[in-house]
């Protein structure tokens, strides 16, 4: 019984005292339930009382990291990021506020700076996750300073030392902007199909067909552009880009119009261009001045086949006759 009362007392000693330590001080869930709700500065005053009395605390590079991400001031926040960084260099916080330092400085424009803490964060954690994110602002602030070159480098660090990323998309876009940048656009153009080919299921597409189609018509190439033009408004019909190119389809359509006169008939409109260009070819090869038109209604497009570009109404109805008696096909006229 002796012995049992002992190893009671023992027990107690050792093992009561590290349960205590696991429960969380009174200050560390204060701060986290004010962060939570949005009450930032009374987080803040939780958070330092927290850290003055346990500084040594497991919580406490989480308690810090909080209370920098709770301080509106630029200039405070990246104090406290990089106070925590050098009291507790073995945390995860660490590595997330290193990423924070250099986001601050890149929001304030201070690429040099910037471009030092992601350095930084790349060489004390080579093989993070937020490795490649560091390594994509790091050649794209190179690239806002018209450096090119090393802009290229950095994004080929991406596809080669993080293969599995989710920024491997994004870096083949950079090389290719960094050629458009150049006006260096047959380069361009090779770069930005890699990223069609390569990645089809990626969400900035719509970026790449834009991009692509600019490259085109600053090559001249304005069929090319018209088809990158039309397929970035089928996939993408609800970006940005989509309303952009749009208007650069009205504008080279017009370019390929004939221009004898200003009435036409139409044959057919197809919600599947590949049917629009059967007619098309189909009336072509038997000598009809043939052309398409595409418009957007309401996100679906649309591809109008239409004949003849002629000078007077007169006109129009007799070719509508010809279309309807030896082609068999339902015909409007239309006057632009």
């Amino acid at each position: 019984m002796r012995k049992f009362a002992i190893f009671l007392a023992i027990l107690m000693f050792f093992v009561v005292p590290s349960l205590w330590a696991q429960e969380e001080p009174i200050e560390y869930v204060r701060g986290m339930n004010l962060y939570k709700e949005g009450k930032y500065e009374g987080a803040r005053k939780e958070f330092r009382k927290f850290l003055a009395r346990y500084p040594n605390s497991a919580l406490a590079p989480e308690a810090h990291f909080k209370m920098a991400e709770s301080i509106e001031d630029f200039w405070e926040a990246a104090r406290e990021y990089r106070n925590l960084t050098l009291k507790y260099p073995d945390s995860p916080f660490a590595l997330q506020a290193q990423f924070r330092i250099g986001q601050h400085y890149y929001l304030k424009g201070d690429y040099e700076q910037s471009l030092k803490d992601y350095r930084k964060l790349l060489e004390l954690y080579p093989q993070s996750s937020l490795a490649p994110a560091s390594q994509y602002w790091i050649g794209s602030m190179l690239l806002a300073q018209k450096r090119y070159d090393k802009a290229r480098i950095e994004f080929e660090k991406i596809l080669e030392d993080y293969p599995q990323s989710n920024y491997l998309d994004w870096a083949q876009v950079g090389i290719g902007n960094s050629y458009t940048s150049e006006r260096n656009y047959s380069l361009a153009l090779i770069e930005y199909k890699k990223v069609i080919e390569d990645y089809p299921e990626s969400n900035i597409l719509n970026f790449v067909y834009f991009n692509l189609g600019e490259c085109y018509e600053r090559e001249g190439k304005e069929k090319e552009a018209l088809e990158v033009y039309q397929r970035l408004i089928t996939e993408c019909p609800d970006s940005l880009e989509a309303s952009k190119a749009q208007e650069r389809v009205s504008a080279l359509q017009r370019k390929f119009l004939p221009s004898a006169g200003r009435y036409s008939v139409q044959v057919g409109a197809f919600s599947e261009r590949a049917r629009a260009d059967r007619l098309a070819k189909r009336l072509r090869d038997k000598g009809y001045d043939t052309y398409i038109m595409t418009i957007t209604i309401e996100g679906r497009q649309f591809h109008r086949v239409r004949v003849g570009r002629l000078a007077t109404e007169a006109e129009a109805q007799k070719l509508s006759r010809k279309l309807k008696e030896e082609e068999n096909l339902p015909t409007r006229i239309f006057s632009d």
